[in-house]
């Protein structure tokens, strides 16, 4: 499945936007609970990360290595 990034952006946004939220209603508990969240990525899931990374970045060296010919 592929994930767009508009659609990255849109969960970001609306995650810092209620993340706001919470910590000017809570004050320091929220503080707290940020300081907690953690983004943990697999080892295969790196690897596909990587390989998906390198990819576009060949494709589009290649796209303008075609356009200067």
């Amino acid at each position: 499945m592929t994930v767009s990034d508009f659609q990255v952006k849109s969960v970001i946004r609306t995650y810092l936007k209620n993340v706001k939220s919470d910590a000017k209603e809570t004050g320091q508990e929220s503080v707290r609970k940020l300081e907690k969240d953690a983004v943990v990525i697999s080892e295969d899931g790196m690897k596909r990360v990587l390989l998906e990374k390198n990819s576009e970045e060949m494709s589009e060296r290649l796209r303008k290595h075609d356009k200067i010919r």
